[in-house]
Protein backbone atom coordinates (compact mmCIF):
# COMPACT_ATOMS: atom_id res chain seq x y z
CA UNK A 1 0.00 0.00 0.00
CA UNK A 2 1.43 3.57 -0.81
CA UNK A 3 0.78 6.32 1.45
CA UNK A 4 0.89 10.24 -0.06
CA UNK A 5 3.08 12.25 1.94
CA UNK A 6 2.83 15.62 1.46
CA UNK A 7 4.63 18.10 3.42
CA UNK A 8 2.24 20.88 3.99
CA UNK A 9 3.71 24.05 2.61
CA UNK A 10 3.35 22.66 -0.68
CA UNK A 11 -0.79 22.34 0.13
CA UNK A 12 -0.58 26.52 0.32
CA UNK A 13 -3.41 28.22 -1.41
CA UNK A 14 -3.21 31.30 -3.49
CA UNK A 15 -6.34 31.73 -5.43
CA UNK A 16 -9.78 29.29 -6.02
CA UNK A 17 -11.80 29.86 -9.22
CA UNK A 18 -15.16 27.72 -10.03
CA UNK A 19 -16.25 28.23 -13.44
CA UNK A 20 -19.59 25.99 -14.51
CA UNK A 21 -17.26 22.79 -14.66
CA UNK A 22 -14.21 22.90 -12.41
CA UNK A 23 -12.55 23.76 -9.28
CA UNK A 24 -9.87 25.11 -9.76
CA UNK A 25 -7.28 26.17 -6.57
CA UNK A 26 -4.04 27.94 -8.21
CA UNK A 27 -1.40 26.82 -5.53
CA UNK A 28 1.38 29.58 -3.70
CA UNK A 29 4.22 27.28 -5.58
CA UNK A 30 2.70 27.88 -8.78
CA UNK A 31 0.69 24.92 -9.63
CA UNK A 32 -2.25 24.17 -10.36
CA UNK A 33 -4.98 22.21 -9.01
CA UNK A 34 -8.39 21.33 -10.97
CA UNK A 35 -11.51 19.19 -10.18
CA UNK A 36 -14.87 18.64 -11.87
CA UNK A 37 -17.36 20.70 -10.17
CA UNK A 38 -19.74 17.98 -10.30
CA UNK A 39 -17.47 16.02 -7.84
CA UNK A 40 -19.25 18.69 -4.84
CA UNK A 41 -23.36 18.62 -5.55
CA UNK A 42 -23.35 21.59 -2.88
CA UNK A 43 -20.97 23.53 -4.96
CA UNK A 44 -21.96 22.31 -8.37
CA UNK A 45 -25.75 23.86 -6.98
CA UNK A 46 -24.83 26.93 -5.38
CA UNK A 47 -25.59 30.10 -7.61
CA UNK A 48 -22.27 31.88 -9.68
CA UNK A 49 -22.40 34.49 -6.56
CA UNK A 50 -22.48 31.99 -3.84
CA UNK A 51 -19.27 30.13 -5.91
CA UNK A 52 -17.76 33.51 -5.82
CA UNK A 53 -17.62 33.75 -2.31
CA UNK A 54 -14.99 30.72 -1.53
CA UNK A 55 -12.49 32.27 0.68
CA UNK A 56 -9.23 30.70 2.13
CA UNK A 57 -9.19 29.65 5.30
CA UNK A 58 -6.86 30.86 8.21
CA UNK A 59 -3.87 28.02 7.21
CA UNK A 60 -4.56 28.98 4.21
CA UNK A 61 -4.33 25.21 2.87
CA UNK A 62 -8.30 25.00 2.33
CA UNK A 63 -11.25 27.24 0.92
CA UNK A 64 -14.65 27.51 2.62
CA UNK A 65 -18.46 28.89 1.17
CA UNK A 66 -19.95 29.34 4.40
CA UNK A 67 -23.12 30.05 2.78
CA UNK A 68 -23.72 26.73 1.63
CA UNK A 69 -21.66 24.92 3.98
CA UNK A 70 -18.96 23.89 1.91
CA UNK A 71 -15.37 23.37 2.58
CA UNK A 72 -12.84 21.78 0.26
CA UNK A 73 -8.97 21.13 1.18
CA UNK A 74 -6.21 21.13 -1.16
CA UNK A 75 -4.80 17.82 0.14
CA UNK A 76 -8.37 17.08 -1.14
CA UNK A 77 -8.34 18.19 -4.10
CA UNK A 78 -4.54 16.78 -4.44
CA UNK A 79 -5.63 13.61 -3.76
CA UNK A 80 -8.93 13.44 -5.78
CA UNK A 81 -12.13 11.57 -5.55
CA UNK A 82 -15.60 12.53 -5.28
CA UNK A 83 -17.44 14.04 -2.47
CA UNK A 84 -20.57 11.12 -1.04
CA UNK A 85 -23.43 11.69 -3.20
CA UNK A 86 -21.65 12.97 -6.02
CA UNK A 87 -23.44 11.73 -9.60
CA UNK A 88 -21.03 11.87 -12.47
CA UNK A 89 -23.00 13.78 -15.69
CA UNK A 90 -23.45 11.20 -17.94
CA UNK A 91 -25.23 8.89 -14.70
CA UNK A 92 -27.03 11.83 -13.48
CA UNK A 93 -28.40 12.34 -17.14
CA UNK A 94 -30.01 8.88 -17.46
Amino acid sequence: MTTLDIDERQLQIQSVEVTDDSIIFQMADGRRIEAPLWWYPRLAKASPEQRAKGEILPFGDAVGWEEIDEYISAKALIIGGAAPGAIPPAQAAE
